[in-house]
């Protein structure tokens, strides 16, 4: 069984954007204010490309963009 491991983790506004590794590359995920989890179930090559996929699920679900830039809480 191949086990993900936490990347990156941000959190704003009662948002949580989470990015994991497997061995296939990183995946997003983010969990809304009422604790539901949303994913795009892509494979990305980088971390920073899944982060950006975190980040896009964020901004359309609230509008204006967010500078999560400021909100770093854990980064490998």
């Amino acid at each position: 069984m191949v086990e993900d491991s936490l990347v990156q983790l941000i959190a704003v506004s009662g948002w949580i954007v989470a990015v994991t590794r497997r061995a296939t590359g990183y995946c997003s995920w983010v969990i809304t204010p009422e604790l539901s989890t949303l994913s795009d179930c892509e494979i990305y090559l980088t971390n920073q490309d899944a982060l950006e996929s975190g980040r896009s699920l964020v901004q359309c679900s609230t509008g204006p963009e967010i500078d999560f830039n400021r909100c770093r809480l854990y980064s490998d």
